[in-house]
């Protein structure tokens, strides 16, 4: 069994003789000048020896302390350039997945979610980005059909209803319709159809559609429809926990569906990444799942 002084002290004392002053080192090691001077005292007192002259000046090392420091000093490099190559070597065993992923989308349904897929893929480390570019290793995207370049699985369509703020629960839908402002969300600078496509659906004239306000995001529509500036039709997978919440009220049993929903891309540069693999096998399953959402009519 080794006998050695305390490592703490021998810490302290190494950074208080490269500084060459107790105050100094106070600020590397986070510890009082009290503490520093106990540790040092102590090893003073295990080792039977000064290791520092003190006089009004300041403290210097005797020849004990030097000799001392030497050591010591070459022990810790060689400690911390071992243990800095372990952590190199752990941190190069994990892989690193960039994902990209319009912005509703990553903010309303994958962030909540990704919690489950670390849990159940340690090793892998996420980028979540709202920006596309090519070196993204996979892609999540708003679309109606798949890419021909990409290897592009479908993972959910979209899933239309009409929702308003909780206070208008109770009011008639038409007297909601001719009142408020219809919520509308703008895809490539032009309104997307889920208004027309909704009000076909609960065969209502098309006179509501036109009068409204346009927002360059769905969440943008959605923190509208919230505050109650007019009502929305969303895509109920944006929208889960306030429904269930009570925040947000479906205003109408009816719901339209698609032409739009989304698609899982990767490019064949990347397709056989094992991190790659394991996060689209996780992320159908969790559209699966999204597929299947009940939310009851307020």
């Amino acid at each position: 069994m080794r006998r050695l002084p305390s490592l703490t002290a021998l810490r302290f004392f190494e950074e208080s003789a490269r500084h060459m002053s107790f105050n100094k080192s106070v600020s590397a090691l986070c510890v009082t000048p009290g503490a520093i001077s106990r540790q040092i005292r102590l090893l003073e007192d295990s080792l039977g020896t000064r290791l520092f002259d003190r006089d009004h000046k300041g403290i210097r090392l005797t020849a004990q302390g030097r000799d001392l420091l030497e050591c010591i000093a070459d022990a810790f490099d060689a400690i911390e350039r071992v243990t800095r190559s372990l952590s190199s070597s752990r941190k190069s065993e994990r892989k690193r997945l960039t994902v990209c992923a319009p912005p509703t989308f990553a903010t309303r349904w994958l962030s909540p979610r990704l919690g489950s897929f670390m849990r159940a893929v340690p090793d892998v480390d996420l980028s979540v980005r709202t920006d596309d570019a090519d070196e993204r290793h996979f892609s999540i995207r708003f679309g109606y059909e798949a890419l021909a370049d990409r290897r592009s699985d479908f993972l959910f369509i979209e899933r239309h209803v009409l929702v308003g703020a909780a206070r208008y629960a109770d009011e008639p839908l038409d007297a909601l319709l001719a009142r408020l402002p219809a919520l509308h969300v703008l895809h490539n600078d032009a309104r997307l159809t889920l208004w027309p496509d909704w009000l076909d659906a609960a065969g209502l004239p098309r006179e509501y559609e036109p009068r409204g306000i346009e927002f360059s995001t769905l969440d943008q529509a959605i923190h509208a429809a919230l505050a109650g500036t007019g009502i929305a039709v969303v895509d109920r997978s944006m929208i889960a926990d306030e429904l269930r919440d009570g925040t947000l009220a479906m205003l109408s049993a009816v719901e339209s569906t698609g032409p739009y929903g989304y698609w899982i891309d990767v490019a064949a540069v990347h397709a056989d990444d094992d991190g790659v693999k394991a996060f689209a096998q996780w992320l159908r399953a969790e559209g699966a799942k999204s597929a299947g959402l009940s939310v009851p009519l307020v």
